[in-house]
């Protein structure tokens, strides 16, 4: 017992510099993707304020394509995170707070760096995409309130030539007109 305690001591003090170097990458990619994905609301964000639905679409699939990116990384960085944790003696589900306090400089002030990043990064997208989906839900309400609309304010004409507002219930069109 007393020995694995000690081996656990020196691993956190003399961690694998390839293991921290490779999920200091993968944190990277990971800042990358993050910054990738609020680029893409912030552009999809900018296309809904001008009321250009042209471009929704293609909007939406990059913000799909940027998602699809980050989860790619995300599935990198736990893969080099584990490997990590191994190597540090510490539980498969320790956080990256958890790594700074057992790395050495300047380990611990880059993964530090990386978390805060990551932290903010997430909030800010998280943050627009809540606005992204509360102006898409306020244009798809114009949208149902218009189409909504339209059955009541059809007119259309009676036999004797006079304008007559269309009620809710079904219309006659004359295919011969």
């Amino acid at each position: 017992m007393l020995q694995l305690e000690l081996g656990r001591d020196r691993a956190r003090r003399d961690p694998d510099t390839r293991l921290l170097s490779a999920v200091s990458n993968a944190l990277w990619l990971q800042r990358d993707s993050l910054e990738q994905l609020l680029y893409t609301l912030v552009a999809e964000q900018l296309i809904l304020s001008s009321g250009t639905t042209r471009w929704l679409v293609r909007a939406d699939a990059d913000v799909r394509g940027a998602i699809q990116t980050m989860q790619g990384g995300e599935l990198v960085r736990a893969a080099e995170t584990a490997a990590l944790l191994a190597d540090l003696g510490l539980d498969a589900d320790a956080s990256l707070a958890d790594i700074v306090a057992c790395v050495p400089e300047p380990w611990a002030t880059l993964f530090a760096d990386h978390r805060i990043a990551l932290r903010d990064l997430t909030f800010e997208v998280e943050g627009v995409a809540a606005q992204n989906r509360r102006m898409l839900d306020a244009g798809a309400a114009a949208v149902r309130e218009t189409l909504a609309g339209l059955g009541s304010s059809l007119t259309r004409y009676d036999d004797t030539g006079h304008a007559v507002r269309a009620g809710h219930g079904s219309l006659l069109l004359d295919e011969q007109a």
